[in-house]
């Protein structure tokens, strides 16, 4: 039986042959494309083996730059220095250049055939709403190579929800006038119960996971004031850590700019260890080179944090496809 681990190195080479003009327009590109292709190979340390049958499969079909002569050599090009190699994050919960896809409470298929990781959603698009689907998908999700991993939605105090929700576990201030929109104290609350929330749900279905991811999108209600967002936001990170699960963050910098302002860094402790809050990324509809790069160049919207995974879809009506950095 063939491992259900999709190793980056034959996905790059099939990339990397599909990518490019068919043989008989090979020879329009141009060495800058080629050092490119197999600069890329190199960041995510393909072996060298692989990196020069690719070399070779480029290289002997490219014709002399515009304006030699047969008989001439070109002038040797300038020496670059090698590109930096491709470092994965430590600690992360999904091993290096490895594909997975992640299904949301909508899911209208699951992709069949051997993936890496699969991760679901707990929660029905946001806070103390629930996946009607879950344990079809956590089922689903143990087609992975690694243990399934899961998210939930989450945004501030509003609609009925806020009821019962707001008290504990914190003591806060007795709001203003009715209507008043719930201080930082009562987010911090509300986040810390609708993870609590979620995680009871999983558990009466028998879902666990290690790593929970915290869905942050603008498409969910969030308080003009980050402050509350923020402590919301840390409220259900904290919770998470009273059951030993790290926490990490799914979102854009755009979004989470919006919502919880540049400057904040949310925290967590495990086993009474501080560690770092992984991000996960979308790029939207694009393709795996894309999510491969950026996850080599690109820097997390938490500052000082790593990315663990990076997600895309070849198209409008594609699953979620995900790499791991």
């Amino acid at each position: 039986m063939k491992s259900k681990v999709i190793k980056i190195t034959s996905v790059m080479l099939a990339i990397a042959c599909f990518a490019l003009p068919s043989a008989a327009s090979a020879s329009t590109l141009s060495s800058g494309q080629v050092q490119a292709i197999i600069g890329l190979l190199e960041a995510f340390n393909v072996d060298q083996s692989t990196v020069a049958l690719v070399t070779q499969a480029l290289g002997v079909s490219q014709t002399p730059v515009s304006g030699s002569r047969a008989g001439v050599s070109d002038p040797p090009a300038p020496s670059q220095p090698p590109p930096a190699p491709h470092v994965a994050p430590i600690g992360s919960a999904y091993p290096s250049s490895n594909i997975g896809f992640d299904l949301s409470y909508n899911a209208l298929s699951y992709p069949a055939g051997h993936f890496s990781f699969g991760i679901v959603g707990i929660s029905g698009g946001k806070a103390f709403v629930h996946n009607d689907r879950l344990v079809s998908e956590y089922s689903w999700a143990h087609v992975g190579a690694i243990a399934p991993t899961v998210y939930m939605n989450l945004n501030a105090p509003y609609g009925s929800a806020v009821a019962g929700n707001i008290d504990t576990p914190k003591s806060c201030p007795t709001p203003g006038a009715s209507g008043t929109e719930p201080t930082a104290c009562g987010g911090y609350n509300y986040g810390f119960n609708a993870a609590k929330d979620a995680y009871a749900y999983a558990k009466d279905h028998a879902v666990t996971s290690a790593l929970w991811w915290i869905d942050i999108e603008e498409a969910n209600s969030w308080s003009p004031n980050t402050a509350v967002n923020d402590a919301t936001i840390q409220g259900a990170i904290d919770y998470l850590n009273t059951q030993g699960v790290r926490a990490g963050i799914y979102s854009v910098a755009r979004m989470w700019n919006d919502i919880a302002g540049s400057n904040f860094v949310p925290t967590q402790t495990i086993n009474g260890q501080a560690v770092s809050v992984p991000a996960w990324m979308p790029i939207g509809i694009s393709n795996l080179v894309s999510a491969i790069n950026a996850c080599a160049t690109d820097t997390s919207f938490i500052t000082g944090g790593p990315i663990w995974l990076v997600q895309y879809v070849a198209n409008s009506t594609a699953v979620d496809q995900n790499v791991s950095c």
